[in-house]
């Protein structure tokens, strides 16, 4: 699914953002709590709207205010000093400069893992990723088509210094494609499919999916770790809220769409189609990834992302779970609260 920005914030400030939140029809009620969130325009981050909207989050007495933006540029100052209190993007691009081991942000919570909805597309003749030696490969350097070529000549003991990188917008991928030089594409969905089903040039197929990679595009919560730590119950509020509206999709999907179908202006239908390849991480799945009871998922995730990232020039060096990653609020989340 594309990722897009739908709200450009050139200047993210405390007057801005309250202008922002007056435009998405967000402005809050006096509330006990409040989080002002500012992410892209995503559908893995539904459930964050869809628990503002039944109330997950008022029958806690919190109110979640949020913006759609994709820029790091914008969000990543305005959170390191609480202008908003949270963002939402995959791991790995988390990861990336400017993040540093002592940067005012952390990790809480898992929202969704990319099953399919992001990949990479191969010209005919070229069967693994390791025939993209010597060849074009176009991409976003930090999207998670690219970390997953990355990933995977890293895994078959080579490196994309040994591929012609074609720095493109993902936008512009299926043109791009048409390139007779072009071996391979970086995309995401519907973008992905439209390109195997329409590119003139027959016998493309899709050569990399998000789908057999283990979680490594993974979708995390970062917020403020100031006001996370001064505030630990505002932000378990926040984390139920979420994870019981990924609960409600589970159950009952045709509600769940109907209620977030609007706030992304499509129709309950198409938005299903486009989270064929997305996956939402439950309470359970959270438990899973920060390690409680057992080994953590998101641990192995990061270590393969560090390498990647570090090979990338998206790093200075690696950044360790324990440092970027807070488990604790996920342990015992609902003791005593309603799921």
């Amino acid at each position: 699914m594309k990722r897009v920005k739908k709200l450009a914030l050139t200047s993210i400030s405390t007057l801005f953002l309250a202008t922002a939140f007056m435009l998405m029809g967000s402005v809050p009620a006096k509330a006990a709590d409040l989080i002002k969130c500012a992410y892209p325009f995503w559908f893995g981050f539904a459930p964050t709207q869809v628990a503002a909207k039944l109330g997950y989050f008022a029958e806690e007495d919190l109110e979640v205010t949020w913006v759609f933006d994709n820029d790091r540029a914008n969000v990543y100052p305005a959170l390191d000093t609480n202008e908003i209190n949270c963002t939402m993007r995959t791991i790995g691009e988390h990861m990336s400069r400017p993040l540093t081991p002592d940067s005012n942000l952390v990790v809480i919570g898992v929202i969704d893992v990319s099953v399919g909805a992001d990949g990479v597309v191969g010209a005919p003749g070229i069967n693994s990723v390791t025939d993209l030696i010597g060849k074009t490969f176009a991409g976003e350097i930090n999207h998670p088509g690219t970390v997953m070529t990355a990933y995977a000549l890293k895994q078959a003991g080579h490196s994309l210094s040994e591929v012609d990188v074609r720095l493109i917008a993902t936008d512009d991928a299926s043109a791009v494609f048409e390139d007779p030089e072009v071996a391979a594409v970086a995309t995401w969905e519907p973008m992905l499919s439209e390109i195997v089903a329409n590119t003139s040039r027959e016998g493309s197929h899709i050569l990399l999916s998000s789908k057999d990679f283990n979680g490594l595009i993974t979708d995390v919560v970062i917020v403020n770790k100031q006001d996370y730590q001064a505030n630990r119950e505002k932000y378990a509020k926040f984390m139920r809220g979420i994870y019981r509206a990924v609960d409600l999709y589970k159950s009952d999907p045709d509600k769940f769409l109907e209620v977030a179908a609007p706030t992304y202006d499509v129709t309950p239908e198409a938005m299903a189609g486009d989270l064929g390849g997305v996956y939402y991480t439950s309470y359970e799945d959270a438990l899973d990834f920060f390690g409680v009871g057992g080994h953590p998922k998101l641990t192995d995730v990061i270590e393969g992302l560090n390498d990647i990232n570090v090979d990338l020039d998206l790093m200075d060096a690696p950044i360790s779970f324990e440092v970027m990653v807070d488990p604790t609020l996920t342990e015992g989340l609902f003791d005593g609260h309603k799921r």
